[in-house]
């Protein structure tokens, strides 16, 4: 049986106008002569993809696809339809729609061309699909490799969480960032470098903040359009509890009082007993 999203071995039992016509006995698919290797002759037996045109027909190639129903790669977004989804080259002629229900339910979140996800195929509705690996998927494809406390590992985010971002490394290994440890947002597909901070039983956690230096800058920044956004004055001072500062801007306790110190200090903020306001 001829399935797609799988290899077939078939003959090749006549050519067309269009490229070679193969069967396993009971049914034919066209091999267009853009997806053969090289030139055959009727009788030639054929190791082929299987994928759909877009007619929804069952079409076979002889390129080797990046993913298909059994393994995964990194695979690049070729192109974003808002309400739909995104579409990823797995080197077939037709490219891959990873479904909206597969991304966040926020589209600015959503990956942008050159953005690269780790997929692997599934067939709906008779037609191949690409879909995201999640968390649990990645864990455990690389038990055999370690990382230490400090290593600097190059990866892509895969899943956005209230709690914060997973990101899958190029050596497919997970690493959870935390809320506090990034500032900013990130989008599903983004290419970071996540600084390892500790491992937990099977995954490991990091931390996507910038030096120091520029950390605070970064920080003040963040606190200043926070109160702009609020009118010029909240209800957030130094001696505000570390958990309300963590939710309300997604930082540190010891961060936040940096960064409010800076601005303090150049007289672009002020305070009294209950809140915090820009200085006119």
């Amino acid at each position: 049986m001829i399935n797609i999203g799988e290899y077939s071995e078939l003959n090749v039992v006549r050519k067309s106008d269009l490229g070679y016509m193969l069967t396993d006995g009971k049914e034919e698919v066209l091999l267009h002569f853009k997806q053969a290797l090289c030139e055959h002759e009727v009788g030639d037996k054929l190791k082929v993809f299987i994928y759909s045109d877009k007619e929804s027909r069952k079409t076979a190639t002889e390129q080797t696809p990046f993913i298909t129903l059994e393994s995964s790669d990194f695979v690049k977004v070729v192109g974003v339809i808002p309400g739909v989804g995104v579409f990823v080259n797995i080197n077939t002629p037709k490219d891959i729609l990873v479904s909206k229900d597969y991304l966040p339910f926020n589209e600015k979140f959503w990956p942008q061309v050159n953005d690269t996800l780790l997929c692997h195929l599934k067939v709906r509705r008779n037609n191949l699909s690409a879909k995201p690996l999640g968390r649990f998927d990645i864990i455990g494809l690389h038990k055999d490799v370690i990382y230490a406390e400090g290593e600097k590992k190059e990866g892509y985010v895969c899943k956005i969480a209230d709690g914060g971002i997973g990101i899958v490394t190029k050596d497919l290994m997970y690493v959870f960032v935390p809320n506090i440890q990034f500032r900013g947002s990130y989008r599903l597909g983004e290419e970071v470098v996540v600084t390892i901070t500790k491992a937990l039983d099977e995954e490991y956690y990091g931390m996507l903040n910038l030096q120091k230096e520029d950390m605070i800058d970064s920080d003040k920044e963040l606190i200043f359009e926070y109160i702009k956004k609020h009118n010029g004055r909240i209800r957030l001072t130094a001696k505000t509890d570390a958990k309300t500062i963590e939710h309300e801007l997604h930082m540190s306790k010891k961060a936040f009082k940096r960064a409010y110190g800076g601005l303090y200090k150049d007289r672009v903020i002020d305070f009294d007993d209950e809140s915090t306001f820009l200085v006119k």
